[in-house]
């Protein structure tokens, strides 16, 4: 069958109610920024949807917890529903955890063109455009415990475009099974697509990012439909500002200066790359030598830290520093065990604890009754071997530093002490 060209935007997990977060300390020209963000990046995705010229809007749930965004944003939101309804644009609405339907329907009237689906149960409506019928949308909001199945969105029996909105967590079992033409979800702040024989399943991810683990580009998606029925899609970013993970590499013979001048250069590129952003960046330094063992000392992170904030952190926009850690290293250098030092002594006792768990860690000895009989027993009782494992990693790199033949700056042994 032949299908009318058609043109959506898919949006989800905008989340109204939650503003940025996650960091330590926002400086006073960002703190607008953190309460503002979310409305900013969900008002580009309207914008999208004007500007594309877009047949309909789904949303696919977590849009926004009417009990704690307050009347702010039911104002906002009905605001742009009707922007939408003035150029004849439908929106279909899958609550997810935090927007059921029926706590959207007893907090404020949605506009006629908002259309929003039952919890736990499929609802269906034919997309029509000059009364004639284009697509088939089925979908259904979340309900506790239920879980997306195949089985829940079936193809238009005619052949017209189907597609299935929902909330959750769908595996990819369910995905290779679908059979309509395209799966709008949410309940990822990542975007994710995948493609089956039945069809294609989209994430759009989180209009914007709120704390350092959403690094990256955030936005909603646009997918147009051929006569075909083949499905184009393209990510559109709205983010207004942008968390940003960066790492660095050191040697043995990189000195203070070298991993300054590296880190202006990468932050040159990073502002170069998003020039109208607010970028949040945490920086990892991966690499072993005396540079490392000073930034895992943290006098030296912060001073970097605070060079970085003082230069670039206060400008329009801004690029402001987060962190700035020395990344652990996960498998010391063979080298090390092997030498005849007190530092080769210790890390062969650790090693041995860590390649027999039958060994036990035992740290009684070293508290006193009073602590024993407390709440402090029990925190340092090392019983998951995920957590062992981490405990002598950490042991192993504070040996390293410790008993290392080059030692500190005398201002670092201080910190130290």
């Amino acid at each position: 069958m032949s299908n009318r060209p058609l043109r959506l935007v898919h949006a989800s997990d905008l989340h109204l109610e939650r503003p940025a977060h996650g960091v330590a300390e926002v400086p006073d020209t960002l703190r607008e920024m953190f309460l503002e963000s979310p409305y900013l990046a969900a008002e580009q995705v309207f914008e999208t949807v004007l500007a594309e010229d877009a047949d309909m809007l789904i949303l696919a749930g977590d849009v926004m917890d009417p009990q704690t965004a307050g009347a702010r944003a039911m104002v906002f939101l009905t605001e742009q529903f009707e922007r939408l309804a003035q150029r004849d644009v439908q929106v279909y609405w899958a609550g997810g955890r935090v927007d059921p339907p029926q706590r959207i329907a007893d907090a404020f009237c949605l506009p006629d063109n908002v259309h929003l689906f039952p919890a736990g149960r499929v609802e269906e409506f034919l997309h029509e455009r000059d009364g004639e019928a284009i697509a088939r949308v089925m979908g259904m909001s979340r309900k506790a415990r239920s879980k997306v199945t195949a089985a829940d969105f079936r193809p238009d029996p005619t052949g017209l475009f189907s597609i299935g909105v929902a909330h959750g967590h769908v595996g990819q079992a369910v995905l290779d099974q679908q059979r309509v033409n395209c799966l709008a979800l949410g309940g990822r702040h990542a975007r994710f697509m995948s493609g089956s024989a039945g069809g294609e399943a989209h994430y759009s991810g989180t209009p914007q990012g709120r704390c350092p683990a959403e690094a990256g580009p955030h936005g909603c998606s646009v997918l147009r439909v051929d006569e075909e029925g083949e499905i184009h899609s393209r990510f559109v970013t709205t983010d207004v500002m942008r968390w940003v993970s960066e790492r660095i590499v050191v040697d043995e013979g990189t000195d203070r200066d070298q991993v300054e001048q590296l880190l202006d250069e990468r932050m040159q590129a990073l502002i170069e790359g998003s020039p109208d952003l607010d970028l949040l960046i945490s920086w990892t330094v991966a690499g072993t030598g005396p540079l490392s063992r000073q930034l895992r000392s943290g006098a030296l992170a912060g001073e970097l830290t605070d060079s970085l904030r003082r230069q670039y952190g206060n400008a329009s926009p801004a690029a402001w520093t987060v962190s700035l850690v020395a990344e652990p290293m996960e498998v010391l250098p063979p080298e090390w065990y092997d030498q005849e030092t007190i530092l080769g002594d210790f890390l062969r006792s650790v090693r041995q604890i860590q390649t027999d768990s039958q060994l036990p860690i035992d740290f009684e000895p070293m508290l006193s009754e009073r602590y024993l009989a407390g709440s402090v027993a029990s925190a340092v009782e090392i019983s998951d071997s995920r957590v062992r494992q981490h405990v002598l990693r950490q042991v192993a790199l504070l040996g390293v530093d410790l008993l290392s033949a080059e030692p500190l700056p005398s201002g670092e042994q201080e910190a130290q002490a």
